[in-house]
């Protein structure tokens, strides 16, 4: 009786502290979001694409209302809930529905608004899923028949290091469908854990909820079939190794099933997979043997500097010497038992294949390819620390049992709280570090100083010079053209004069210029004709523009 108080206190306890965890991490992320200053230009597109009202169109030395692109980004009255022209939106892209879904959603219960707390809002309920769902995956991954104690403690420090790292945060920040890409992955791994600790892979229990992942994930961000394929061959091997013919089957044609509904409901994913250009671009680097080294290395380095803050490699030696000497132990008769189970072997295989997979396809861009990865830092993170923990406990036991600690200082009760502490600290430090450096990105708070001189210069005339080659690019402007009451809208590669009185009269004038071979010329010309122009300061630049004042 005495035991099963101590361990509902145990389990009260661990979740108290996985609470204030999560809490924690939520007041992180708001922190940072309200340093969120701009939008990458996919974040932009993701308003625009789900709230679509006219278009954005393009035309040649014309003036462009405020109302025309703003309305383009926000759902006006009468226009919420349109579902179908978000899935005829993304028909024409390169994704799948279901996150634009949800973006839509939360934009038609807030109409008339345009924020960044709306993207990063729907993110956050989705972080939240997450945290619980790698909770419980880390858990049921970790805890012995007998002994839960691995797996809670490895649960709350797989939380806490994911949770406060550089690369999570950012992935937060990101409004894009990655964070609840994230979520899916985790569901579709604890619905497999499951059944392999409860040995339940009936229909209600199982196959039905799977079948429900599969066709949400996929219709969420195709890379999410990489990770289902992975986990569900090593699946697949579990069962056939265990001689379950008919529950392979079955899930096998759930499986098949599932993805068919999706192609069915969405077809347009088989052209955007196979035929679009991010389809046929990431075959093609799929099949690239020369960059494979380079591009694992690309990755390598993503996960080490975002989450690891340069200890992976260290992290890892650490986990090979500690399982030599396991090994060595273990051959002597010192060390019992084995580490690995079915759990960590679909683990390590889903994540293993994702991780190469993605990769070798994914587009390379910097810090920001991070978000690629990121739904499964959660399950490499686990994997670190699951072997660097297991291995030293063993070794520890190995120690304690030859009489070298009396027992109340051995790895046994107080013990392991010790060790847990340690790997918290380390854990807090690094990821500590990495947010002093400033390993957060999608900020963009750089446009501070920009953003503010455009809010004081609202009533000044506005020239967006655009490049016919790029002339979408203008729509990156979008949220500091939103401004403005007006902007008058000029290709660099049309040499007729402009003569607007509004801009010839004017004694100021701000120019946004794109780059491009005729952006100089372009300029010169519009200085000549508007002679009150005598002088032209540049303010800004960022990506593929320049904003000057000219006085």
């Amino acid at each position: 009786m005495a035991n099963v108080v101590s361990d509902k206190k145990k389990k009260l306890l661990f979740i108290a502290v996985m609470a204030v965890i999560l809490l924690m991490q939520l007041a992180l992320f708001c922190y940072y979001g309200s340093r969120k200053t701009g939008f990458h230009e996919d974040e932009l597109y993701t308003y625009y694409s789900t709230n679509k009202t006219a278009g954005l169109f393009v035309n040649d030395r014309q003036w462009m209302m405020r109302d025309q692109l703003r309305n383009d980004f926000v759902v006006l009255p009468g226009e919420g809930f349109r579902y179908n022209v978000v899935k005829q939106m993304q028909s024409w892209d390169v994704h799948p529905p279901l996150y634009y879904y949800l973006i839509h959603t939360v934009c038609s219960l807030t109409p008339g608004i345009f924020s960044k707390w709306q993207g990063i809002g729907l993110n956050l309920f989705g972080y939240v899923l997450s945290y619980l769902l790698l909770a419980y995956v880390t858990y049921t991954a970790a805890s012995g028949k007998e002994d839960s104690t691995r797996g809670r403690l490895l649960a709350l420090l797989v939380c806490a290091g994911w949770g406060f790292s550089g690369a999570v945060i950012s992935g937060v920040m990101f409004i894009r469908m990655y964070q609840w890409l994230t979520m899916w992955i985790l569901l579709c791994l604890a619905i497999h854990l499951r059944a392999v600790k409860k040995q339940d892979f009936r229909i209600r229990g199982f196959l039905l909820p799977l079948g429900l992942v599969v066709f949400t994930g996929f219709l969420t961000q195709y890379y999410y079939i990489i990770f289902h394929f992975f986990l569900g061959l090593a699946f697949c091997l579990y069962l056939l190794w265990g001689k379950r013919i008919r529950e392979l089957f079955s899930y096998v044609i759930t499986c098949a099933l599932a993805l068919g509904m999706a192609l069915l409901y969405y077809p347009s994913a088989l052209s955007h997979i196979f035929r679009g250009y991010r389809g046929t671009e990431a075959v093609s680097e799929f099949g690239n043997v020369s960059n494979t080294g380079e591009r694992l290395r690309f990755f390598y380095g993503l996960f080490d500097d975002y989450v690891m803050y340069d200890t992976l490699t260290i992290w890892i030696l650490v986990i090979v010497l500690l399982a030599v000497t396991a090994h060595f132990l273990k051959k002597r008769g010192k060390v019992a038992g084995n580490i690995l189970n079915a759990s960590i072997g679909l683990m390590a295989a889903a994540a293993a294949g994702y991780f190469f997979t993605v990769s070798k396809t994914a587009l390379l861009l910097g810090e920001t390819s991070n978000r690629y990865q990121l739904p499964i830092y959660g399950v490499l993170l686990f994997l670190l620390l699951y072997f660097t923990w297991s291995y030293l406990v063993q070794i520890l036991e190995a120690v304690w049992s030859a009489g070298a600690f009396e027992e109340s200082t051995g790895v046994k009760g107080r013990g392991l709280g010790i060790l847990a502490g340690t790997f918290l600290v380390i854990l807090l430090v690094i990821d500590g570090l990495a947010l002093r450096d400033g390993r957060v990105f999608f900020l963009y708070e750089e446009q501070a100083a920009e953003k503010e001189f455009v809010r004081d210069n609202t009533d000044v005339p506005v020239v967006v010079f655009y490049n016919e080659a790029s002339g979408d690019h203008i729509w990156w402007l979008s949220d500091e053209l939103m401004e403005f009451p007006e902007v008058y809208l000029a290709s660099e590669e049309n040499r007729e004069p402009i003569t607007d009185e509004k801009l010839t009269g004017s004694k100021r004038v701000l120019v946004y210029v794109a780059d491009g071979d005729n952006s100089e010329t372009a300029l010169d010309e519009f200085l000549a004709v508007n002679t009150h122009l005598t002088s032209m300061e540049k303010i800004a630049e960022r990506e593929a523009w320049t904003l000057y004042e000219l006085k």
